[in-house]
C-alpha cells in the first residue's frame, strides 16, 4: 500500500540524516506503530506530532542500532526494506526535501531573484518540484527554474490581459464611431428631409395664393 502522509514524512526524515551519516532510521511499520499507540492520524500529522515522533525514535537512537533497526549485511544496498509498500526509498547518494524545505528556499530564492511571491504562490510553486534529487546542487536549480517559469507564466498572462484590452479598447472605439457617423448621416438626412418639406409647402402656399388671387380677379370682372 501507499505510505500515509505523515509516515512518509517522518521516514524521509531519519532516511535523510541517514543517508548523510546517521546509524538509525525507523521502518515505515514502526513508525504507523508509534502512531497507533499516541492516537495519531498518519494522514493529518500536526507540526507537533511530527516533531513528538522524531524525539521519541532520535532518543532511541544510539541504544536501538543494531536491536531495533536491522542490521544492513555487508556489501548490500543500505536501503531500509519497505515490503508490502509502494514507496520506494531513494538512493544513498540522493537527498530528499520537504515541503516545508521547498517552500523556505523558494520564497528566499525569489528574493534573491528580484521578485516576491505570496504564500499562495509559493506553496503553487513548491508543489511543482520533485521531493528527491541528486545533489543540493540540483534542487537549487530546479527551484530557480519553477520560479523563472512561474513568473514567465505570470508575464505572459499579463501581455495577454494587455493584448485583450486594447482589442477590446479599439472594437469599442470603432463602435462608438459607427454609432456617432450613423447619427450624423441620419441628422443630414432629416436636415434635407426637412428642406425638402419646407419647398413643398412654400409652393402649396404659392399655389394658394395664386388661387385666390385669381378668384378674386374673377368677383371684380362680374
Amino acid at each position: 500500500m501507499t505510505l500515509a502522509a505523515g509516515t512518509r514524512k517522518v521516514y524521509n526524515r531519519f532516511y535523510r540524516n541517514k543517508a548523510t551519516g546517521g546509524s538509525y532510521a525507523p521502518t515505515p511499520s514502526q513508525i504507523e506503530e508509534y502512531f497507533v499507540s499516541q492516537g495519531f492520524d498518519a494522514n493529518s500529522l500536526t507540526d507537533e506530532q511530527f516533531n513528538q515522533t522524531i524525539n521519541h525514535f532520535s532518543k532511541g537512537e544510539l541504544s536501538t542500532v543494531g536491536q531495533d533497526s536491522e542490521e544492513i549485511p555487508s556489501g548490500k544496498s543500505e536501503a531500509m526494506p519497505t515490503a508490502g509498500y509502494a514507496y520506494a526509498p531513494p538512493e544513498s547518494n540522493q537527498i530528499v526535501v520537504s515541503n516545508a524545505d521547498k517552500q523556505a528556499l523558494v520564497s528566499s530564492q525569489s528574493l534573491a531573484l528580484g521578485f516576491t511571491l505570496t504564500e499562495e504562490e509559493t506553496i503553487a510553486v513548491a508543489d511543482s518540484i520533485d521531493n528527491v534529487f541528486g545533489d543540493y546542487s540540483s534542487f537549487i536549480s530546479s527551484v530557480t527554474n519553477a520560479i523563472k517559469g512561474y513568473i514567465a507564466h505570470k508575464f505572459d498572462s499579463i501581455e495577454n490581459d494587455l493584448e485583450n484590452s486594447t482589442t477590446e479598447v479599439r472594437e469599442y472605439l470603432t463602435k462608438r464611431t459607427n454609432q456617432l457617423n450613423q447619427k450624423v448621416s441620419n441628422f443630414a438626412d432629416n436636415v434635407k428631409a426637412i428642406q425638402t418639406d419646407t419647398e413643398v409647402i412654400r409652393k402649396n402656399l404659392k399655389n394658394s395664393e395664386i388661387a385666390v388671387l385669381a378668384r378674386f380677379r374673377g368677383f371684380a370682372n362680374t
